[in-house]
C-alpha cells in the first residue's frame, strides 16, 4: 500500500482565486492527474490534512467529499482514502493529457460505470449494473445544483455523524411507504457504498471466532469480508425458496449471524417464501442471533410487488429494542454504479455502537450527494425512477427469456428468478464443452464469449467449493445481466452467445 510521508502539497502550490475548499479541490485534483500524487497512493487523513495546510477539518473533508464523488479519489474501510488505481484519461486537465475520445456506453449503460476502472463500454450481459438511460438526468442535475449552491461550513458541522439528516428522514418515509419498514430516521446510518454498510453491520452483528450463516450460492466478497473479520463463513444451501434456515441449522447450530438477499437472491434471483422468512426469524430469536437483510435488487421485481422486508416482519420489534435484523439498502444498482450512497437500519440496541465504529473508520458519503438524494426522494423522483425502469427491465428480461428459448437449444437453460437485475443460466448436464487445464466448463465458455464481446459471469464462482470446479459437483452456469442493455443489444448478444456455444460444444447444436 503506496502512503505519502510529509505534507502533501500547500496552497501555494498554484491555483490563486476562490475559495479556500476550491483552492484546495483544484490543488488535489491537479496533483492527482499530473501524477504527482500516484494512483494507489494513500491521502493522509483530513485531520491531517488540514493541519498541514492551516485550513479547518471542515474545509479539507467538503474537499476530499468532492473528489470521492467525481471518482478521482475512494474510501477504504478500515484502511482511509486513495486515488484510484485506474483514473480515466479525461479526468486529466489539459495541460496533463493528450486529446481522447471519450468511449461509449452501449445498451443504455452508464458511463459513470467505468468511473473508477478503466475506460470503455459495458458489454451484455454484465449482471448488476442499473440502466443509465432510466434515470432522469434533468431532476438529478436539479438537485445536485441546488445542493451545491446551498452547501454551508455549518451544515457540515451540524449533520456530518450518522448521515445527511434530511436524506434520512427521506429514506425513513421512503421505506415505509415502499416496503413497510417502519423506522426512526436516527436508525438510519449513511455510508459510503454497500460494501461499507455490510462491513460494518457484520462487525456490530458478530465477532471474531463467531459462524456465521452465508448463502450458497452467494456473492464471494460476502465469504471474503466474514473471513477477514475473524469468523467462519458456513455456507447453506439457498433454492428458489431461498436460504434453507433448517440447513443452516443442521450445519452450524451456534452461528451468531445469518446475511440473506432474501429480497433478491444473488444470484438466482430468487425470493424467500414467506414459510422461510418467518423460519429464519424464529431461528434468531430463539438463538440470540442476528439476521442481516442485504436489499440492494430487492425493489425491482417482476411476477410480485416487491416483498416484505425481514425487518418489517420482525414487527413492531423494528422500534425498539429487541430486533434481530440489521437492513441493509444502497442506490448503484438502483440509480447509476457511480452513487456511492447506502443506507444501514440499525436497531436501536446497537445504535450507539455502530455511531461510534463509523466515526472510528471515517464511513462518511459525499455530502452533496446526500443531500441532493434527499430532494430527489422529497419530489417523488425515485418512486417514478423505480417504477420505470421496473417496467424496462421486465421487457429487457422477458427478451432474455424468448431469445434463449429460440437460440440455445436446451444447451443453457435459464433458471429465471422474480427479482433482481441479471438472471443465472445452467449449462446442460450432458454438454461437453472445450476446456483448458485448471478450467471449469462456465469459466472456459466466459473466456470464449469475451472474444466475442460478450461480458458472461461463470455461475461456479458463486458456490461455496468453486474452485473446485465440476470435480465437486458445483453448478456450471452463466450469470446473465440484463438490465442495462437494450432489447435490440440482448438478442445481438444472445445470437453471439449461441455461436460460441455452437463454436465450443460437442453434443449440442445451437
Amino acid at each position: 500500500m503506496k502512503s505519502r510521508r510529509g505534507p502533501l502539497l500547500t496552497l501555494t502550490d498554484g491555483g490563486e482565486g476562490g475559495s479556500l475548499q476550491q483552492r484546495l479541490f483544484d490543488r488535489l485534483r491537479h496533483a492527482i492527474a499530473t501524477g504527482v500524487v500516484a494512483p494507489g497512493e494513500r491521502l493522509p487523513s483530513t485531520r491531517t490534512l488540514a493541519r498541514d495546510m492551516g485550513l479547518s477539518r471542515n474545509t479539507a473533508v467538503a474537499a476530499i467529499e468532492r473528489l470521492t464523488a467525481e471518482g478521482y479519489l475512494e474510501s477504504r474501510v478500515g484502511s482511509g482514502t486513495f486515488v484510484v488505481e485506474n483514473l480515466p484519461p479525461d479526468y486529466a486537465p489539459a495541460e496533463a493529457r493528450a486529446p481522447a475520445p471519450r468511449p461509449r456506453a452501449q445498451g443504455g449503460a452508464d458511463p459513470a460505470s467505468n468511473a473508477s476502472g478503466p475506460a470503455g463500454p459495458t458489454l451484455p450481459f454484465r449482471p448488476g449494473i442499473a440502466a443509465g438511460d432510466q434515470l432522469d438526468i434533468e431532476a438529478w442535475r436539479r438537485v445536485l445544483s441546488r445542493s451545491w449552491r446551498s452547501l454551508s461550513a455549518r451544515a457540515l458541522e451540524r449533520d456530518c455523524a450518522p448521515g445527511w439528516r434530511p436524506l434520512r428522514v427521506a429514506l425513513a418515509g421512503f421505506l415505509e411507504a415502499s416496503r413497510g419498514l417502519r423506522c426512526h430516521p436516527d436508525q438510519i446510518l449513511i455510508l459510503p457504498g454497500r460494501a461499507a454498510a455490510l462491513d460494518l453491520a457484520v462487525g456490530l452483528a458478530a465477532g471474531p471466532g463467531d459462524r456465521v450463516w452465508t448463502e450458497d450460492p452467494g456473492c464471494p466478497l460476502t465469504q471474503a469480508l466474514v473471513r477477514r473479520l475473524g469468523m467462519a463463513p458456513v455456507p447453506v444451501p439457498a433454492d428458489a425458496d431461498g436460504l434453507d434456515p433448517r440447513m443452516g441449522q443442521a450445519l452450524a447450530p451456534d452461528a451468531r449471524l445469518a446475511i440473506v438477499t432474501a429480497n433478491c437472491q444473488i444470484p438466482l434471483g430468487t425470493v424467500m417464501s414467506l414459510e422461510r422468512r418467518q423460519a429464519l426469524l424464529d431461528w434468531a430469536a430463539r438463538a440470540d442471533a442476528r439476521i442481516i437483510e442485504d436489499d440492494g435488487d430487492g425493489g425491482f421485481t417482476y411476477e410480485t410487488r416487491p416483498p416484505a422486508t425481514l425487518m418489517s416482519l420482525d414487527g413492531p420489534t423494528a422500534q425498539r429494542r429487541g430486533s434481530r435484523v440489521l437492513h441493509i439498502g444502497g442506490f448503484e444498482r438502483i440509480l447509476y454504479p457511480g452513487l456511492r450512497i447506502a443506507y444501514l437500519v440499525v436497531p436501536e440496541d446497537l445504535l450507539d455502537r455502530a455511531l461510534e465504529m463509523r466515526a472510528l473508520f471515517e464511513l462518511h458519503a459525499p455530502v452533496v450527494e446526500q443531500s441532493a438524494l434527499a430532494e430527489f426522494i422529497d419530489e417523488g423522483h425515485l418512486a417514478s425512477h423505480l417504477r420505470r425502469s421496473r417496467l424496462t427491465y421486465q421487457e429487457r428480461r422477458e427478451t432474455l427469456i424468448d431469445a434463449a428459448k429460440r437460440l440455445w437449444s436446451g444447451a443453457l437453460t435459464l433458471s429465471p428468478g422474480a427479482a433482481g437485475l441479471q438472471m443465472a443460466a445452467r449449462l446442460a448436464d450432458g454438454l461437453a464443452l472445450k476446456t483448458a487445464p485448471g478450467l471449469s466448463p462456465d469459466m472456459a465458455l466466459r473466456q470464449a464469449a469475451r472474444a466475442r464481446s460478450i461480458d458472461v459471469t461463470p455461475l461456479s464462482g458463486f458456490h461455496a467449493h468453486a474452485g473446485h470446479g465440476a470435480q465437486m459437483g458445483v453448478p456450471q452456469g452463466l450469470v446473465l445481466g440484463y438490465a442495462a442493455f437494450t432489447p435490440p443489444l440482448i438478442l445481438r448478444a444472445a445470437q453471439r452467445l449461441a455461436e460460441t456455444l455452437d463454436a465450443h460444444a460437442r453434443g449440442y447444436a445451437c
